[in-house]
């Protein structure tokens, strides 16, 4: 038994989380610590009109229920969007926060800039039933956004959405979208259209990337200016600087 609802799944997923494990497996506590508080980065960030559905190794599977009200929904739909752009701010807040201040050598520690953030968002229905104590979602739509983790876009940091995703959302400015079309046995082609951050950092006037490269070079001054007084004891580290080499 269980309640058809109309709704906008979203799965935030770790880029590169299998080739970081795999890689440092030699500092297997320190890798998953990494990737936990990256985690934790985005579970922080969500709130109504977004829920969490569960957490998925290294993504977090969210969703947002249709509203009847166009009122209500119109807001809803802003909030998402707005959401959606915050959740890669704070991922890259964190990497640099973690690079900058942690004193671990350890190869796992060194390479966290490796990791990106991608999100996949598909809209349609989803069955939602009780297991015990536990909420599930199924469906094809749930299915349908499982499956477009794997898809044919040339990047490990963007926002996928599907045609009808796409129609759903709002953004607070415009973004440069790529249409595109993928293709999965038994469910068949589906419609997409991706906002490459990449891209869109790369796309930025001279003046800005003058300052841009200008505001990194006193970020890096002011990050091992940070992480020297932290060696010495002078200034509380974060809980990332806790981190030792195993």
């Amino acid at each position: 038994m269980g309640d058809t609802k109309k709704v906008v799944l979203v799965i935030a997923d770790i880029s590169g989380y299998t080739r970081f494990m795999v890689t440092n497996k030699l500092e297997v506590l320190h890798s998953q610590v990494v990737i936990s508080e990256l985690i934790k980065t985005i579970i922080d960030l969500v709130e109504i009109p977004l829920e969490i559905s569960k957490l998925e190794g290294d993504a977090v599977f969210l969703y947002s229920v249709k509203d009847d009200s166009k009122a209500a929904w119109d807001d809803t739909r802003k909030a998402i969007g707005s959401k959606l752009i915050k959740f890669f701010d704070a991922f890259s807040s964190r990497i640099s926060e973690f690079r900058g201040t942690n004193l671990c050598v350890c190869k796992a520690c060194r390479n966290v800039t490796l990791l990106k953030l991608k999100v996949v968002v598909h809209s349609g229905d989803a069955l939602f039933y009780s297991i015990n104590k536990f909420q599930e979602l199924s469906g094809v739509d749930v299915i349908v956004v499982h499956r477009l983790l794997k898809n044919c876009v040339q990047s490990d940091e963007y926002i996928l959405m599907t045609e009808q995703a796409y129609r759903d959302i709002e953004f607070s400015e415009k973004i440069p979208v790529r249409d595109g079309v993928e293709e999965y046995d038994e469910i068949g082609k589906i419609k997409t259209y991706t906002y490459l951050l990449s891209a869109s950092e790369a796309n930025i006037s001279d003046s800005k990337k003058q300052f841009s490269i200008f505001s990194k070079v006193a970020h890096e001054i002011a990050k091992e200016y940070k992480t020297a007084l932290i060696g010495l004891g002078l200034i509380a580290g974060p809980k990332l600087n806790n981190l030792r080499p195993e």
